[in-house]
């Protein structure tokens, strides 16, 4: 199941821990959120994908 990035950012904004939202989203996984956190990082940054790769 795919989840789109503000979803999870806004999970991630909100009272929830990351273990209450994994809790009651199993279907997500620690590395999920932290791959949204990464691309809100590099969105904020102003570089493009094509310059990390």
């Amino acid at each position: 199941m795919r989840w789109p990035v503000e979803v999870v950012l806004d999970l991630l904004s909100s009272d929830m821990t990351k273990d209450e939202i994994l809790e009651d989203h199993p279907e997500l996984e620690k590395e999920d959120l932290i791959a949204c956190l990464n691309y809100a990082k590099l969105l904020l940054s102003g570089k493009s994908i094509q310059e990390l790769a």
